[in-house]
């Protein structure tokens, strides 16, 4: 084995004497890091079922910020500490099982960017470590886990909130575990109107998944009850995969927690507007949410008081065109 690129490339790692550690192959690191190209410098990084460290000692190579070496066997711990002679980095070895060593951190507050779990296959190991980081939000936003598998084991990711990409190297499969880009999309939407919709397309531009959330605000009084306003979020929804209503009388960032969303989206169309989102926007910011606005270019004089008004006149011109027959249909009582 060799370090493949970097400050240390083609330094020669040392591999285990027997065939109780697998070690990763340079073949196979080089497909890992052309596909993780752009994450490593700077990265903090847990290489976890360490084994000869080699996955590690290649981020450190390649500029990692810090390293953290994790393994339980006392002799992959000798060996990974031999490996690292000569190399320098910020970077620790813990002889510690993965388990206690990933709660220990969970308690410490502690993010990382890179997330190696290369434990034996079939033990099953891999999939409890990953319920933990997952569970324990040990992987920072716009970080990666790498996962690796016997290619015979079919992987099915059981976390909404994340997406994996698969990357198959003959006997060996690779998953790259990642976070969803979430939007929660809040408003009152009372009723939706083409402005909203143009919001949404935008967001469905920009995020994994879009999620209209109909929210409450105790200084409104609405023309549309709970149910017709989901409804009518839930048919500007309907065609598209990545795309979801709910109701809520929670705060926004109370919703975006559970339903473990990235940014908050809200549409901005006039200076007006402006001002009062600014507010909101450094509210939620306190309480661990960003906002983006998104900012309407079509559409800045529709208002969803404006369209009220229109609705009373039998005016639907400013509703989006999916949400038309669920105003046509009974139990929408909409005209005054």
């Amino acid at each position: 084995m060799r370090v493949v690129s970097g400050k240390y490339r083609g330094k020669n790692l040392a591999s285990p004497k027997d065939d109780s550690v697998r070690p990763t192959t340079t073949r196979i690191k080089e497909t890992l890091f052309n596909v993780l190209q752009g994450y490593v410098p700077e990265a903090t990084v847990l290489d976890l079922f360490a084994g000869s460290g080699a996955l590690g000692i290649e981020c450190i190579s390649r500029g990692a910020k810090e390293v953290v070496f994790v393994d339980r066997s006392k002799d992959s711990v000798s060996l990974v500490k031999q490996n690292l002679k000569g190399i320098e980095g910020n970077y620790s070895v813990h002889l510690s099982d993965f388990s206690a060593y990933l709660r220990s951190a969970q308690l410490q507050g502690k993010k990382f960017d890179l997330i190696f779990l290369d434990p034996p296959y079939a033990s099953g190991l891999g999939e409890i470590a990953l319920d933990i980081i997952i569970n324990g939000n040990l992987l920072a936003d716009d970080g990666v886990i790498v996962f690796e598998h016997g290619s015979d084991k079919e992987f099915e990711l059981k976390y909404p909130a994340y997406k994996a990409r698969t990357k198959r190297m003959g006997t060996v499969t690779a998953e790259f575990i990642s976070k969803k880009r979430v939007a929660l999309m809040t408003g009152s939407f009372d009723p939706v109107t083409v402005g909203h919709e143009e919001v949404f397309k935008q967001a469905l531009s920009i995020y994994d998944l879009v999620i209209v959330a109909c929210l409450v605000n105790p200084n409104k009084t609405y023309m549309f009850n709970p149910a017709q306003r989901l409804a009518l979020a839930a048919a500007m929804c309907y065609k598209y995969d990545n795309a979801f209503a709910i109701f809520s009388e929670k705060d926004a960032v109370d919703v975006a927690r559970e339903y473990c969303a990235t940014e908050l989206v809200r549409g901005v169309r006039d200076i007006k507007d402006e001002g009062y989102e600014a507010d909101m926007a450094a509210y939620n910011r306190e309480r661990g949410y960003d906002t983006r606005f998104i900012v309407l270019e079509e559409f800045q004089d529709v208002s969803s008081t404006l369209v009220r008004e229109e609705l009373k006149r039998g005016d639907l011109s400013h509703i989006p065109a999916a949400c038309v027959p669920i105003l046509s249909s009974e139990g929408f009582k909409y005209l005054t």
